[in-house]
């Protein structure tokens, strides 16, 4: 297994013995068996659920999925989908390009689990025009338009599949941390919808930021946010990642690999590629993730007021708008195999 992961904790300068410093560059500031056992109940809930796709509930200027009221803590408003479309960009960007880092031989059928919008699933139709690629997410927001070869459903991967066993080459799932709430039961689904020899990949962002030269203190706004954020997400197994591969080992897989992609935020690195990625994901956390994560989790669970969070959200994204602090995360890619005889 592949393991270039740190160890967890909150620092204030937070540096890995698993990989080198990022260089930075000195430059002026610039402005994340029995499945069919229960086919008939599994069936109901599905058709309940696509009763349910319109219904929503207005917090804080932002829209969120009624289902299961208070369990999701994402928005799916209009923003959340330009979040979505801009941490797809990022994650190509991670990936030099790539849709996944799984090596793939002209796969049949594909799955994507929490599809979002829609443009890693569309962009794997065309990648793959003899596959069928299949995409599901709780909420209707994916584009209309879409290659032949690629359909939406409006399905909680929480609940027992309805797909065939055994059915698909390549089940993907990215950015699921804080709304899965039973990992083992979602992985073991997967075990047996994938067809032996078929592959899974589970991309999560860390739930944390890192630092090595200490330029990210304890009186700053950033730290203060990231102390809440961790304290509050911990619970709710935001930064699920690291306990991912042994999941997949339990639920059967093997060839098991955990590799993790340093995410910088902001421009401040000297390698090209890194201060070119770390430009979008400046943009995308400071002007989108920052308030998508961590709105409703700060208000619904943390007692804070949106006034109270909008003012630490402002004063993180004055700093982080420059180049002064040098923080990064980690995305993390888990894969495995069905093995043959499974």
């Amino acid at each position: 297994m592949t393991d270039n992961s740190k160890s967890g904790g909150l620092s204030a300068s937070h540096t890995s013995d698993a990989h080198v410093p990022i260089q930075v560059e000195a430059e002026s500031d610039d402005a994340a068996s029995d499945s069919y056992s229960n086919y008939s109940e599994a069936e109901s809930e599905t058709t309940s659920l696509r009763s349910s796709i319109f219904e929503y509930t207005y917090e804080n200027g932002r829209r969120y999925h009624a289902y299961r009221a208070g369990q999701y803590l994402l928005p799916n408003d209009e923003m959340e989908q330009d979040r979505l479309d801009m941490t797809h960009h990022v994650f190509r960007l991670t990936l030099d390009g790539e849709l996944c880092i799984t090596k793939l031989d002209q796969p049949h059928e594909i799955l994507d689990i929490g599809t979002g919008t829609g443009m890693w699933a569309i962009e794997m139709g065309d990648l793959y025009p003899s596959a069928e690629v299949i995409g599901t997410d709780l909420s209707p927001i994916q584009v209309e338009w879409v290659p032949p070869n690629v359909q939406f459903e409006i399905d909680d991967a929480t609940l027992e599949w309805t797909f065939p066993l055994n059915h698909f080459d390549f089940i993907h799932a990215r950015t699921l941390a804080g709304a899965i709430r039973d990992w083992p039961a979602l992985i073991a689904q997967c075990f047996r919808h994938v067809k032996p020899g078929g592959k899974v990949e589970i991309s999560e962002g860390r739930a944390d930021f890192f630092c090595d030269d200490g330029s990210l203190t304890e009186d700053t706004a950033t730290y203060r946010w990231l102390t809440e954020f961790r304290r509050l997400a911990a619970p709710l197994g935001f930064d699920i990642a690291p306990h991912l591969p042994n999941m997949l080992k339990d639920a059967g897989f093997a060839d098991v690999a955990y590799t993790q992609k340093i995410v910088p935020l902001g421009t401040w690195p000297k390698d090209p590629a890194l201060k070119e990625l770390g430009r979008w994901f400046r943009l995308q956390f400071l002007d989108m993730a920052l308030e998508s994560y961590s709105l409703a989790l700060f208000t619904r669970m943390g007692g804070w007021t949106n006034e109270e969070a909008q003012v630490l959200f402002a004063m993180v994204r004055n700093e982080l708008k420059t180049n002064r602090i040098h923080v990064y995360t980690y995305t993390a890619f888990i894969t495995g195999t069905k093995p043959t005889d499974g």
